[in-house]
């Protein structure tokens, strides 16, 4: 009685096996993607795919807003591809677009008697996050530069605003291996958190 139920417990276990490998087969695969974040004192940075099997590589200086970018070669020992963005300078103009709304809207609110929001300022010492996120934004035609796949997220915590920059990719180049060196293209800003409007 014993064996029996031994020998019906393995034959269910064999066939749920079987039935899993051949499911699995069939299955649709989902590729996992990997990205790596870290940041110390001065400095953050982070790695996202551009294309298949090809990834970038961004480092940004806190201390002067120097945001950079490059992928490796896939033929030689070399950044073929290099990116650069000035974090700093765009924060200040975002913040400078922010505050002409915010003026705007406390003339009407002046008119209500509502107390005015104050506006935001620049930070004298910026403390930023970065993160990548993989976008599926329209491409274009096949060939030539088009958005790569990661889209990267800076933070800036004082203020709030978060700006999203489109990473430019050629697939042409790097298979030729041509040197390519372009800026990060701000795609978007916006102010997540209010609750600190002032520096230090």
């Amino acid at each position: 009685m014993v064996l029996e139920h031994v020998r019906t417990w393995t034959l269910v276990f064999g066939v749920g096996v079987v039935v899993g490998i051949v499911a699995a087969r069939f299955w649709p695969q989902t590729p996992a993607h990997a990205v790596a974040t870290d940041r110390g004192q001065n400095f953050a940075i982070c790695t996202g795919p551009v294309d298949a099997g090809v990834e970038a590589f961004f480092f940004l200086d806190f201390l002067t807003g120097q945001l950079k970018g490059a992928v490796l070669s896939n033929q030689t020992r070399n950044f073929q591809t290099v990116y650069e963005a000035n974090v700093f300078a765009d924060l200040t103009t975002v913040i400078q677009a922010k505050n002409a709304e915010i003026a705007q809207a406390n003339a009407q609110l002046r008119r209500t008697g509502a107390p005015p929001r104050p506006e935001i300022q620049i930070p004298q010492s910026p403390n930023y996050l970065m993160v990548t996120g993989v976008a599926d934004i329209r491409r274009g035609p096949s060939v030539g530069v088009r958005p790569g796949q990661t889209m990267l997220y800076v933070a800036e915590t004082n203020t709030g605003i978060v700006l999203v920059y489109m990473v430019p990719w050629s697939p042409e180049r790097h298979s030729a291996n041509q040197p390519f060196a372009t800026p990060l293209q701000l795609w978007a800003a916006e102010q997540f958190s209010s609750v600190v409007l002032r520096t230090e």
